[in-house]
């Protein structure tokens, strides 16, 4: 009996493991990052570092931007880009509204990029990419 609760009690905390493992590794959806951001924005800290991040995207990520507006041909539609940033600043998600070919361009380039830490780990921000033409 007592080798058998060790299988069960084994078996179970495998199972939880591997639950745990596999919903960090879901994509986050739209509307939960937009309602995280939403809230970031709400408080003091937030607003402080949004604007913090809008000049440090501009500075290390403009280049890229313009590239990726190069080879987007004429799909330079307005868009959204949402960044999860861990601890230390490191982008671990980044989510496009709307799809458009310069955001997928600039896409794999922002998955390898860092920021300044946020206020805490999991931290969703945005930035608006108004397209002239």
């Amino acid at each position: 009996m007592n080798a058998l609760w060790r299988v069960s009690y084994f078996a179970g905390m495998i199972l939880c493991l591997m639950a745990s493992v596999g919903s960090d590794d879901r994509p986050t959806s739209l509307s939960d990052a937009q309602a995280a951001i939403e809230s970031n924005l709400r408080k003091p800290e937030g607003k402080a570092y949004d604007e913090q991040l809008g000049k440090e995207f501009m500075e290390k990520h403009l280049a890229t931007m313009r590239q990726c507006k190069q080879s987007a041909g004429k799909d330079l539609e307005n868009f959204w880009i949402l960044l999860k940033l861990d601890k230390d600043g490191a982008v671990k998600e980044v989510l496009l509204h709307p799809t458009t070919k310069l955001g997928t361009c600039a896409r794999e380039t922002l998955l390898r990029s860092t920021f300044s830490p946020p206020p805490r780990a999991a931290y969703w921000v945005s930035v608006y990419m108004k397209l002239t033409h």
